[in-house]
């Protein structure tokens, strides 16, 4: 099985269908691309499940400064583990 690891937004998308936060670090034209990036890159990457548990503490790199294997935001910051079904 194949492993990725993808950043916040990807896992909200992921998870929960919710880009809400996307609106507090850009633009309504940002927002749209953002939006769509992180669509694309999940329907690639799909079927995923998450592999990580935040209680344990494994899955979870708090800081990485690859890009997101998902979007492919190369923005640094905290990243999540999933792996392909």
């Amino acid at each position: 099985m194949e492993s990725f690891w993808l950043c916040d937004d990807c896992l909200f998308a992921a998870a929960y269908e919710d880009y809400s936060t996307l609106s507090l670090y850009h633009t309504a034209d940002e927002v749209e691309k953002r939006i769509a990036a992180i669509q694309r890159g999940l329907i690639r990457l799909m079927p995923i499940s998450a592999d990580f548990d935040p209680e344990a503490g494994w899955g979870i790199k708090a800081f990485s400064s690859l890009p997101c294997d998902g979007c492919g935001s190369p923005q640094s910051g905290q990243r999540h583990q999933f792996t392909r079904l």
